[in-house]
């Protein structure tokens, strides 16, 4: 199988929004999570708009540059879903937008869902709270109108992506 290779940088409006998976070889906790749930991917992430995604990290949901992702130690997929109408896109990037401005404690990661994923006890959780994957799944079932799981990994979603006809792959990103 072959594999495009994009520069994300380059990336325009019109490709936008892109579900975003991220895989940091050079850490011990991406790693971890990769080993535990049995993927290739330890992030996923939204690009709503160029040069930026919106991201779930353990400082809360915000909005992040690009360029701090692209390093040598990750590799990027971005997935794009085929068709959807510009009234989609726009509730889709006012979800996000809605979601990126929330009072810090609706945009604080989900340390206790995490903790529920490690012993495999997925509704152990802080309900108001969520991690990376949990992040993305109300845009995903919502404007992709695609089922996932209520608490699921990136690599879940990855997965679901693969089998879903809407589903395609902009391409790649890896520095060498």
């Amino acid at each position: 199988m072959s594999r495009k290779f994009i520069n994300p940088l380059q990336i325009t409006k019109e490709d936008l929004p892109l579900i975003v998976f991220s895989d940091n070889r050079r850490t011990f906790i991406s790693f971890g999570i990769k080993m535990h749930t049995k993927g290739n991917y330890n992030h996923v992430m939204v690009m709503h708009r160029e040069s930026y995604f919106a991201s779930q990290g353990f400082n809360g949901h915000k909005e992040v540059p690009v360029k701090k992702y692209m390093k040598p130690s990750i590799m990027l997929k971005f997935w794009q879903c085929e068709n959807l109408s510009e009234t989609a896109k726009k509730e889709f990037l006012k979800m996000v937008e809605k979601d990126l401005k929330a009072p810090w404690w609706r945009n604080m990661y989900d340390f206790l869902g995490i903790f529920g994923q490690l012993i495999r006890i997925r509704k152990i959780n802080i309900p108001w709270a969520r991690y990376c994957s949990e992040r993305v799944v109300p845009y995903i079932r919502k404007i992709f109108s695609i089922a996932t799981p209520e608490h699921p990994a990136p690599s879940d979603i990855n997965e679901i992506f693969k089998r879903h006809l809407k589903m395609k792959i902009l391409g790649y990103w890896f520095d060498d």
